[in-house]
């Protein structure tokens, strides 16, 4: 019996332990706000049940879930969870259900797109739930059907609910800063709540970039508002160190009579960007494209003690590119000043890619600033505004030769192609209507031979240059004169010559360039001397597909290049036809009528390198950038640097012509060469023509680097042709041997591989340099320095050892028309002499009376 009564008093125990009705086996949910009445404002917190445990739980005050469906956004959370089927009886036990959730909104048909298993038994006053973990917020169960006051209220009583803390209906608002009259920067952040209300308060806090503000103690920056005040200020200078994020105050309310403990959920203000603002933030540009602006504001006004706000500045310094070889900056300094139509303080800079004749591909890379150094104000200390990322989109660059007599290289058609037409002619002409671009040369009978090029002149906006060797008179020797027909200074125009004097480098703003190398060589006649332009263009992205000229029309496609000056396309064939329509009109080319000066055509801003040193700004050495110059290059200059002129300008630039060409002179050369064959009258056939032409080009300074390339087949064709002509394998054999390693060099010079940078310019690797004119053929190239044979000097060993200077005349024939120029300057021509700074001329004046000379004074040494 007494077995009996402790079997079944254990077996009670143990059906006691297991029964969630039990209550140590369930736990209690305290939380008014799961009552289906309750929907939560824009602003509550939302419940979320994603932490409940799995097991069992009774509501508080014995609420149960509801057993129909619940819509979302009520009992406190998105997605309520209600019980689908009825609650059981006492005598039903523990029974399985399903918790429902309407996902789908109004367009849900069951108001069960989500559920859950759960379980559920009837305790006799009250039910206990086998609860599941939900698996995404906000989503939380169901319980009670009471009035529910909002978060941080309690049940309803009365139909009153009590209040805890003021409600908040909207969110503060974040003004612009403002100066106070003692000329400090703050920030007012407004609550907005009526006036006039009894106990009531506001805690107001900082968050920069959604981190809290704090001060130099580490505590969060806060403001009480208590009364009536509804604003409260952030000092400027709590900003320090946080400038250039963005700026939002948080308020949250309470009852001063209760204590700071129970206050409302925070509200956050709009936001506000605090600092410098650069714009835009990454810009991409085509080495072929215009500048683009970058405008660069202050977002908090600049305080300084002057009573008018365009006397209060800032100023900042760029800290450049990494890289200034692949786009250049229009300055360095700037200064924020005060804009009365936009009331901000603000100024802008210009970048623009840089012209760079390299195949870099595209570039990345970014314009910073340096810090702020110092300022009235310590909330600008050490600030640094976001660097701007700048894209350089990598284009190509045309190309265009003409050497010896002369022979055409053209921006597509990279065949020979010879020109024999005597007379000035376009050569390349941009139809750029913002950028006007023009080359012209003039050919004259070389010689006995066909005709050589032997001036150019070219312009862009107003710079003109001319380059001349052009022969006036048989048998008197020519040296090469360049001239500025605009007038000096240039507008951003670069000319500068190479160690040995012969060959001259025009570099204009917009990354044109012209290489153009004088050569005169003896003719088989006695005393005939061959003075020629060898000519390299390289022209810019701008003129892709808008070119014209005898270069060709550079598009890309080698099968209309000949687009003649009269509109028509001409073949390979009749290439006399194409040259014949680019011909000028008498005395119409630019060597005898300048364009008008026009103001806009100016260059509006210099392109800078900004640095930490001295900040190196250029009109044209940052716009385009061309790496193929020679460092050693000697710029040719003006230093009275006189004013321009709308016409030939009243300069010793311009030199005094000379006699007129001998027309019967040159009609007699040109029918010397209506025909010519193999073999020449001295007996030169086609293969010895060849052979000579081969190895005069394989003594080029570059020929191993170039051998491969399609170049010495080209060189060599014109060779053979020029010899046929000339009836001499010397009369043109350092134009050739000069345009070869001219051609091969810029080619090499694309190739990133041979370039290297030094301090943000490009340098050419030493490999590919040359030395100047082949030596003169009376020499050995070595690195970039000819080492003479005995008797010869010079840089290009063209000066004979022991041999006296010889002036052959002055240009002009020593007279100067004082009405055309200064007359303080005269050109003279003189052979065998070398460029030394011991060089000295002695001048004796004289007086031209009667057709008489009569010594004037003395004579002056310079």
């Amino acid at each position: 019996m007494v077995v009996t009564i402790l079997l079944l008093l254990s077996s009670f125990i143990l059906a006691f332990a297991q029964d969630p009705c039990a209550p140590n086996n369930h736990k209690p949910i305290v939380e008014p706000h799961r009552s289906t009445q309750f929907q939560p404002e824009p602003t509550d917190t939302l419940l979320c049940d994603d932490n409940l445990q799995a097991g069992w739980y009774a509501f508080d005050n014995s609420d149960e879930m509801p057993t129909s469906c619940v819509t979302q956004f009520h009992c406190g959370t998105h997605f309520p969870l209600w019980m689908q089927g009825s609650h059981p009886s006492v005598a039903d036990g523990i029974v399985q259900r399903k918790a429902c959730s309407n996902v789908y909104g109004s367009s849900s048909h069951t108001c069960c797109d989500f559920s859950l298993d759960i379980q559920v038994k009837n305790c006799g006053t009250f039910y206990v739930y086998y609860l599941q973990t939900v698996p995404a917020c906000a989503m939380a169960y169901c319980a009670g059907n009471k009035r529910i006051c909002d978060v941080g209220g309690q049940i309803a009583q009365g139909g009153n609910c009590p209040d805890l803390y003021p409600k908040l209906n909207s969110a503060p608002i974040l003004s612009n800063p403002e100066l106070t009259p003692t000329n400090q920067v703050r920030f007012p952040c407004s609550v907005d709540y009526p006036t006039g209300q009894p106990d009531v308060g506001f805690i107001v806090t900082w968050t920069v970039d959604g981190k809290e503000l704090m001060d130099t103690s580490g505590q969060p920056v806060q403001t009480v508002l208590t009364g009536d005040s509804r604003k409260a200020y952030l000092d400027g200078i709590k900003l320090q160190g946080n400038l250039g994020k963005e700026l939002k105050c948080n308020v949250s309310s309470f009852h001063p009579s209760k204590g700071r403990g129970i206050r409302s959920d925070t509200l956050s203000s709009n936001g506000y960007w605090a600092g410098i603002r650069v714009s835009p933030d990454r810009i991409n540009l085509d080495e072929g494209g215009p500048e683009q602006t970058v405008s660069i504001e202050s977002t908090i006004p600049i305080p300084c003690t002057s009573l008018f706000a365009s006397e209060c500045k800032l100023k900042l310094k760029l800290a450049g590119l990494k890289n200034s070889a692949d786009a250049s900056l229009s300055g360095c300094h700037y200064e924020l000043t005060y804009d009365n139509a936009t009331g901000l303080y603000s100024t802008s800079f210009k970048v623009k890619a840089t012209r760079d004749f390299i195949k870099d591909h595209n570039q990345v890379q970014e314009v910073g600033f340096q810090p702020i150094a110092s300022f009235l104000h310590p909330m600008w200390m050490n600030y640094k505004p976001n660097p701007v990322m700048i894209g350089t989109t990598d284009k190509e660059h045309g190309h265009c030769t003409l050497h010896g007599d002369p022979h055409f290289s053209g921006f597509d058609y990279k065949k020979n192609y010879n020109v024999y037409e005597v007379g000035d002619m376009v050569l390349y002409k941009s139809r750029n209507q913002k950028r006007p671009f023009e080359v012209q040369i003039r050919t004259w009978p070389c010689g006995s031979y066909h005709p050589c090029t032997c001036a150019v002149v070219a312009r862009e906006g107003n710079d003109i240059v001319e380059v001349d060797v052009c022969e006036k008179k048989m048998g008197v020797v020519e040296a090469p004169s360049v001239s500025y027909p605009s007038g000096h200074p240039l507008e951003g125009t670069v000319v500068s010559r190479d160690k040995s004097g012969k060959i001259f480098y025009i570099n204009f703003p917009s990354g044109a360039r012209l290489q153009i190398t004088s050569i005169i060589s003896k003719g088989r006649h006695k005393n005939e001397t061959l003075p020629l332009l060898n000519v390299d263009v390289q022209g810019p992205p701008d003129d892709f597909g808008s070119s014209e000229g005898l270069c060709g029309n550079w598009n890309g496609d080698d099968g209309d290049d000949f687009v003649g000056g009269d509109g028509l396309l001409y073949g390979p064939a009749s290439v006399a036809n194409f040259s014949k329509s680019w011909m000028l009109p008498t005395q119409t080319s630019m060597f005898y009528q300048l364009p008008k000066y026009e103001q806009h055509l100016a260059p509006k801003f210099e392109y800078c390198s900004c640095g930490q040193g001295p900040v190196d700004c250029t009109k044209v050495g940052k716009g385009a950038m061309n790496p193929s110059k020679p460092k050693d290059g000697q710029v040719i200059s003006d230093k009275n640097k006189p004013p321009r002129r709308s016409a030939r300008a009243y300069t010793d630039h311009y030199p005094d012509g000379d006699v007129p060409g001998d027309h019967m002179i040159l009609n007699r050369r040109l029918k010397r060469n209506v025909f010519a064959s193999f073999p020449t009258p001295s007996g030169i056939t086609e293969l010895q023509a060849r052979s000579a032409c081969t190895q005069s080009i394989t003594r080029s300074s570059l020929y191993s680097r170039c051998s491969h390339t399609n170049i010495l087949s080209d060189i060599v064709e014109g060779c053979v042709e020029d010899i046929k002509f000339s009836d001499s394998t010397e009369a043109f054999e350092l134009a050739h041997m000069n345009a070869f390693d001219s051609i091969c060099h810029n080619e090499l010079a694309k190739d990133p591989n041979n370039i290297q940078y030094v301090n943000g310019l490009a340098v050419i690797n030493p490999s590919i340099l040359t030395c100047p004119n082949q030596c003169s053929k009376n020499g050995r190239c070595i690195g970039t320095t000819c080492h003479c044979n005995h008797g010869y000097t010079s840089a290009d060993c063209s000066v004979r050892i022991g041999v006296a200077p010889t002036i052959h005349r002055l240009r002009g024939d020593g007279q100067c028309d004082i009405r055309r120029r200064p007359c303080r300057q005269v050109n003279v021509i003189v052979d065998n002499i070398m460029e030394s700074s011991h060089l000295a001329c002695r001048v004796t004046p004289l007086d031209l009376s009667d057709g008489a000379p009569t010594v004037a004074g003395p004579y002056v040494t310079y």
